[in-house]
């Protein structure tokens, strides 16, 4: 029933032990069969065992197998997650009569956008940096690192300390805490108050972890505090699919603990049931260049021949033409949809496989958030040029064109609802270089009227000077002019192919249609669609066929991946998108991405 290396870690019992597991090697299984012999084999009482995971989802889906392997309706094992957990130790130890309102994510994101417009809407209304900066509010708190020690890549250094203490003065003035406060206050609770520490430690002596890599320090910190002396804690992880350092996670927490519990216990599940050896041999080749890892032997026990190419196409339209086609046949064949998945490294890469996809048939179903390409800061001002050239003489409309780049138009020169650049010609009656600069914008904006889309947002971008515009904008306020680029050249190839200005926004409109569909179905289970999600949420799926997008310089590993670490996580991001196949593995080079030559990544030079 279970391999020798399973059936050792289902058998362990008292001290401290880490699990080192592969992909696909049944590390859900060896927990819940532990925690079966725990409970059968050596009479622990179920009460007194504390089960881990890091979402919801998962801790539902772990107690739902332990309960069907047990022949059980209910338990009083105790499943949960990280901040569940936390927060029950919180409101147990201040009462319920404490008001503790927790701040969920979606709020948080809206309060931290709302801070950032307040600083500088030009340059942070964007998702891109908005997460960022979420993401490294919470580095700072599971870190524990002082503001003031912290260095911001999303921002200037003075705006995100604005931002990091209006946002923690927000919380304070209405008595709300998010979930990275819920650690601190942990954290800060179990430090100071030792009879709750030892009550913890009687109600719970052991205490199992799933995906132990995406710990961060400050949850290690409080496992270590609840979990010392005895240290009857049993910790599963893989340092190769640690993945999360934008939340605090780091691959060496795995080592810590090997260090600092004592007599700890190391197991091995080497064996990979889902995926054939090709794609073993191929992930495993990949992931040994990493430094930061535990040396592990990885084979496959997968019965499949399977595949693995590495297919080279011109740009991202034969990328997507041969990825459909690829599914097709693959559907023809009798693979299931839902087994089939297009994994990508961020959420801006699959838009135009979408219409591709819906235009060839293909169901698809979404697993993040697609941002609309059409309402970024970046695009708009780009928009508003296209559509005041065809007559949308609005106001609104104006204001964001007439000043990209720099004319010396003031907003007190227009008092009405609509544009008259003849009116704006007599307002500026006595300044000659002003009425120069209409002049010369009244004749780029018919230019614009003459051409196609593609060349219009090219005219726009080059001889008007909006490329130029936001140099300078960067280089005065910060930010990342390349990335800017990034998604004009997005928005430039989306357009490639558009004959008129109709079927611009046609476009548009169909893009918006496709992503309000993908919101509304991305909750539902579908076994006819083809699934489409980032790298990270593919973690933990099993797919038969899977397809990697733009695997070259710049997507994977990052751009903004500079450092030695950064390299290694994007190399485990990789790898973990590999090992989701259990048949069928493609990586898609292409040799020109946007306005740009696509260099292939330096993680396929050993694969080649």
């Amino acid at each position: 029933m279970f391999t020798e290396e399973q059936a050792s870690a289902i058998e362990a019992f008292n001290g401290p032990h880490l699990v080192l597991g592969t992909p696909g090697s049944g590390k859900t299984t060896v927990i819940i069969n532990r925690i079966n012999n725990l409970i059968y084999g050596h009479n622990i009482n179920p009460q007194n065992i504390l089960v881990i995971t890091f979402t919801k989802a998962a801790a539902q889906s772990m107690k739902n197998r332990f309960l069907e392997l047990c022949d059980l309706e209910e338990t009083k094992v105790r499943f949960g997650t990280f901040h569940s957990f936390f927060f029950w130790i919180i409101r147990t130890a201040y009462g319920q009569d404490k008001r503790i309102t927790v701040l969920d994510e979606s709020e948080k994101r809206e309060k931290i956008r709302e801070i950032l417009c307040s600083i500088n809407k030009e340059l942070y209304n964007n998702d891109d940096i908005i997460s960022d900066v979420i993401s490294q509010f919470s580095i700072i708190s599971s870190d524990m690192i002082d503001i003031e020690n912290y260095y911001s890549t999303a921002m200037s250094q003075q705006d995100f300390i604005k931002a990091y203490k209006d946002y923690n003065s927000y919380k304070e003035r209405n008595s709300l805490i998010d979930f990275d406060d819920m650690l601190t206050l942990c954290y800060k609770l179990l430090s100071e108050r030792r009879d709750i520490t030892v009550r913890l430690r009687q109600m719970y002596p052991y205490i199992l972890v799933d995906e132990f890599q995406d710990t961060n320090l400050l949850q290690y910190e409080i496992l270590k505090l609840i979990s010392y002396p005895d240290g009857n804690i049993y910790v599963v992880g893989d340092d190769d699919q640690s993945i999360y350092g934008f939340r605090g996670a780091r691959p060496d927490v795995l080592k810590a603990f090997s260090r600092e519990y004592k007599d700890v216990t190391v197991l091995n599940l080497s064996e990979n049931f889902r995926c054939p050896s090709i794609i073993v041999d191929k992930s495993s080749e990949l992931i040994k260049l990493n430094k930061n890892r535990f040396s592990k032997k990885l084979v496959s026990a997968s019965e499949q021949k399977g595949s693995f190419e590495i297919t080279s196409v011109q740009d991202i339209k034969k990328e997507n033409e041969v990825i459909v086609e690829r599914i097709q046949n693959s559907i023809k064949e009798g693979v299931s949809p839902c087994d089939i998945a297009v994994l990508y490294r961020t959420n801006n890469q699959p838009g135009r496989l979408m219409y591709k996809l819906r235009e060839s048939g293909i169901d698809f179903q979404i697993r993040d958030q697609i941002p609309d390409i059409f309402s970024h800061p970046v695009v708009i001002p780009v928009i508003n040029y296209i559509s005041f050239a065809l007559g949308n003489h609005k106001r609104s409309i104006f204001l964001t064109i007439m000043n990209k780049p720099l004319r010396y138009i003031s907003r007190d020169m227009i008092s009405s609802d609509t544009v008259e650049l003849d009116k704006l010609m007599e307002n500026a009656a006595d300044k000659d270089y002003l009425r120069t600069n209409i002049r010369r914008l009244s004749s780029e904006l018919r230019t614009i009227s003459t051409l196609n889309p593609y060349a219009a947002i090219n005219y726009i971008r080059e001889a008007i000077g909006y490329n130029t515009y936001l140099k300078k904008l960067v280089q005065e306020n910060g930010g990342d002019y390349e990335e800017m680029s990034d998604i004009l050249d997005e928005l430039q190839a989306m357009t490639k192919d558009l004959k008129d200005f109709k079927d611009f926004y046609d476009m548009i409109d169909d893009y918006r249609k496709l992503i309000a569909l993908s919101k509304e179905e991305s909750t539902v289970n579908d076994e006819k669609r083809v699934q489409l999600m980032t790298l990270h949420s593919s973690k933990g799926l099993e797919f038969t066929e899977v397809h990697i997008l733009d695997v070259i310089e710049g997507i994977i590993p990052h751009k903004r991946s500079a450092s030695p670490h950064e390299i290694e996580e994007e190399r485990r991001l990789l790898y973990v998108g590999m090992t989701r196949s259990s048949n069928r593995l493609y990586l898609y080079t292409p040799r020109i991405l946007g306005q740009k030559v696509g260099v292939v990544s330096r993680f396929l030079n050993i694969l080649t």
